[in-house]
């Protein structure tokens, strides 16, 4: 028998009975859990569309970028775009790239996006953040149901 199979019992007519247990990284991906599971994508993708209600708005283009460059089997969302920073931080930046950020706000447009603002990822998680975790929760329940 294997090296890592442990036996479980003798029965009387000789047979012995092992139990070979997986490994806890094979559980996680066969449940979806690893960093490039299923339930990643779903959380990242699920972050992802409710995170737009608190970024800048105006044409679309930087939600849009956001949605192109992140791939969402991943932990994390990208946003590369030279703007991408002053919006962020809500500051006006100046000088030569790499740019400072200044103690200057941005005034932000909040007509088609009201909850519009600086650090939206952090806007999104105090606002949503309960939200968020009881939908993930829903969504590996219904998994491994």
């Amino acid at each position: 028998m294997a090296k890592d199979a442990i036996e479980l019992a003798n029965l009387p007519n000789g047979t012995k009975a092992y139990l070979r247990l997986n490994s806890i990284d094979k559980i996680l991906k066969d449940k979806g859990l690893d960093a490039n599971g299923s339930v990643q994508a779903f959380h990242t993708n699920n972050v992802m569309r409710r995170m737009k209600k608190y970024m800048p708005y105006r044409t679309g283009a930087t939600i849009k970028v956001m949605i192109a460059q992140t791939n969402i089997r991943k932990p994390y969302i990208i946003l590369d775009v030279p703007y991408g920073k002053y919006l962020y931080y809500g500051k006006v930046m100046v000088g030569k790239p790499p740019k400072t950020v200044t103690d200057i706000p941005l005034k932000y447009t909040t007509t088609k996006h009201p909850l519009a603002g600086p650090f939206w990822d952090r806007r999104l998680s105090a606002a949503e953040g309960a939200v968020l975790a009881r939908e993930l929760q829903r969504f590996i329940n219904r998994r491994s149901g």
